[in-house]
């Protein structure tokens, strides 16, 4: 599946590609930013530093969520959501551009999509669909984990999506890349990092299913998309080997036809196919992107990273004797909470390719 995406994009060339415009960029971000500012004044140590040096302003906050750091002025829950304010706004803190080096799906952060009610709009959605009839906020949330992503051939009959796709409710969701696991053992203990993009390095897009859901204790309305998946590609069949799925990708020459609620069912289906461009590519990457305590939404997060290098380091390590020392070596190249000397001769049997191409 995939829970994690990138785009990296001149904001003038994201509304070109589209031939959209921002509906209410400035509406969207400005009631977070002031949130922002407003926790960030009640702390005196964030305040001295000031919004100006995002990097050391960004470097404190995490360091209030380490164990024997200086306290905050701050409660727990509001670094909690001073920590979402930060990740979401330094997408924005570059002029003219989106920099959303890594989105984490679990963040629900709101990001921009095209929709078939407005696709002449870049519209902000949040990632984790709420289907219209939930009658609880709780239950209505608690649900987004669950419908980050849509089995494409299962749509027209799951009660989360049927009424979306019923209804024309398709989206458009621009992206640079996605990152995806390949596991190394049947359990997924220990997994390798992929970052899936693109050699021109030009916008992609996904195909997703919106929704409009409405807020019974205050009247406002949650916005809300699934990303869809479908059997993988040559490519993703090696990275994504537990499953086998990759996100649906909808051509440009397609767009007009995916966004028409007119379109019909088989026409639908003949665009949910696994995509084979042949500028796709996909590398490894190390483990930063899952690193505790760090924003990752940094450009070093896409660099390549040989494991097969890192895992012969540790091995040798292993053969001679010396396993503190092997496990060290392997636990620091590896993202996973529990590792063991079964794992890393388990990793070291593999051949584990550091980049793909479509073939």
């Amino acid at each position: 599946m995939c829970y994690y995406k990138s785009e990296v994009q001149r904001l003038n060339d994201l509304l070109e590609h589209y031939h959209a415009a921002f509906e209410s960029l400035s509406e969207d971000i400005e009631p977070i930013q002031e949130k922002f500012e407003e926790l960030i004044r009640k702390d005196h140590q964030l305040r001295e530093i000031g919004t100006r040096n995002s990097s050391e302003l960004g470097s404190q906050i995490l360091k209030y969520s380490e164990k024997g750091s200086e306290p905050s002025s701050l409660t727990k829950q509001e670094l909690t959501l001073l920590r979402w304010y930060d990740r979401y706004l330094s997408a924005w803190r570059t002029e003219g551009a989106y920099e959303r080096y890594f989105e984490n799906g679990f963040d629900y952060f709101p990001t921009h999509i095209v929709t078939a009610g407005a696709p002449d709009k870049l519209k902000a959605f949040n990632w984790g669909l709420v289907p219209f009839f939930h009658k609880e906020r709780e239950k209505a949330m608690q649900l987004r984990p669950n419908t980050l992503n849509c089995i494409s051939e299962e749509m027209w009959d799951k009660p989360s999506y049927r009424d979306a796709v019923k209804n024309g409710q398709r989206c458009l969701i621009p992206v640079t890349g996605f990152y995806e696991w390949r596991w190394l053992d049947d359990a997924g203990t220990v997994k390798i990092p992929y970052y899936v993009t693109f050699r021109d390095q030009k916008l992609r897009s996904m195909a997703g299913l919106y929704s409009r859901w409405k807020d019974p204790s205050t009247g406002e309305y949650y916005y809300s998309y699934t990303l869809l998946t479908c059997p993988a590609n040559s490519i993703m069949e090696y990275v994504h080997n537990s499953k086998k799925r990759m996100p649906v990708f909808i051509d440009k020459e397609n767009y007009k036809d995916w966004l028409n609620p007119s379109s019909k069912k088989e026409d639908i289906v003949e665009l949910c196919q696994p995509y084979n461009d042949p500028s796709m590519r996909a590398y490894t990457i190390s483990k930063l992107l899952t690193t505790r305590g760090i924003n990752p939404n940094v450009p070093e997060v896409l660099a390549p990273f040989n494991y097969n290098a890192a895992i012969q380091e540790a091995s040798a390590f292993l053969e001679n004797g010396e396993k503190k020392r092997a496990m060290e070596a392997f636990k620091n190249a590896i993202s996973a909470e529990k590792v063991n000397e079964s794992h890393l001769q388990l990793a070291a049997a593999q051949d584990i390719k550091p980049e793909l191409s479509m073939s």
